[in-house]
C-alpha cells in the first residue's frame, strides 16, 4: 500500500464534492485528507485528495474521476511508501 496525492480541478458548481466523494465511497476507498480552494480561473475549483492504496486502485480512481461531468483535470501528484 502506497499514499498518493490527487489533484483536481473543477468547475465550483453544486454537488461536484459530493460527486467526487461519493464515487470514493462507492467503490470503498478510503480519504485520508481532502481540502478544497479557489484558483484563478473564475468558477474553477482546486481540490486535493490524499488516499492510500496500491498502483490499481491509484489508477482506477484516476480513471473515473476522469469521467465525472464538471471535472477539467485530475493529476496524480505524489505516492509515497507507507512505513
Amino acid at each position: 500500500m502506497k499514499k498518493f496525492t490527487i489533484d483536481l480541478f473543477v468547475n465550483n458548481r453544486f454537488g461536484v464534492l459530493n460527486r467526487i466523494t461519493g464515487l470514493y465511497c462507492k467503490r470503498g476507498y478510503n480519504i485520508e485528507s481532502i481540502q478544497a480552494g479557489p484558483t484563478e480561473i473564475p468558477g474553477c475549483t482546486k481540490i486535493e485528495i490524499v488516499s492510500t492504496g496500491d498502483e490499481y486502485m491509484r489508477m482506477q480512481v484516476i480513471s473515473q474521476l476522469e469521467k465525472l461531468y464538471d471535472v477539467r483535470k485530475v493529476e496524480l501528484m505524489s505516492v509515497t511508501d507507507l512505513e
